[in-house]
């Protein structure tokens, strides 16, 4: 039987937390959430990226979105849960390792039906093998303790022609990447992610922007 936290089962497990993943445990940091994500990605590129332009790559690199099931990762507050929602999706697994984040998702969500809150980690998703029609991460791969736990269990649960949109803060050697790193937070290289999640079975198209990072793919039929 797994332990409750509130109004949520908490599927997360044993294990310390990184002080960077702490801080999103903070009522605030969820309060303040999407005024920053607003943001994020004009100051990454170093050019005006509003969020309807992301939130459109996303749904584009799902397609086909209407009446699939979907797993926002890292949801946070649910932007990509509610835009997968609005846009159709029959389903969406919202899940964050913060109550207080969750809390603010499924308040902003309200009225969308099929959303599905889950308090968990990345590293071991409470779903079954080959059960989604397509994984969302909007930025929270940068927090993951664990990396390559977390691209072996998106590739589990993904089904075969399931698809990936992920977008991440590229490495850059800069003093503030590094203090953040003491902090816990990782930064992958564009290479480096694709070499890690390509033997995974994904067919995969990956780029830049300044320091933000996208990858999109489509797990590959076994044997492919």
């Amino acid at each position: 039987m797994w332990p409750r936290v509130g109004e949520w089962t908490d599927f997360r497990g044993a294990g310390p937390l990184s002080p960077a993943a702490a801080v999103n445990l903070w009522p605030l940091t969820a309060w303040g959430y999407e005024a920053w994500r607003a943001r994020a990605l004009s100051l990454l590129s170093g050019r005006p990226f509003p969020l309807g332009e992301e939130l459109g790559r996303m749904r584009a690199s799902l397609e086909p979105v209407e009446g699939g099931v979907f797993l926002d990762l890292g949801t946070a507050t649910g932007l990509y849960a509610r835009a997968l929602l609005q846009a159709g999706a029959g389903w969406v697994y919202a899940l964050d390792l913060s109550p207080a984040m969750l809390r603010a998702a499924r308040r902003r969500a309200r009225g969308l039906g099929g959303f599905v809150p889950l308090l968990a980690r990345a590293e071991a998703l409470p779903l079954r093998a080959a059960s989604l029609d397509g994984v969302a991460v909007g930025g929270s791969w940068n927090e993951f303790a664990e990396p390559e736990a977390v691209a072996l269990e998106v590739a589990r649960v993904l089904r075969p022609g399931g698809r990936l949109w992920l977008v991440f803060t590229h490495r850059s050697g800069s003093p503030l990447q590094r203090a953040f790193g003491r902090a816990g937070l990782r930064f992958p290289r564009l290479e480096d992610l694709l070499a890690l999640l390509a033997p995974l079975g994904f067919a995969l198209e990956g780029w830049r922007e300044g320091s933000a990072g996208f990858v999109a793919g489509t797990k590959l039929p076994t044997g492919e």
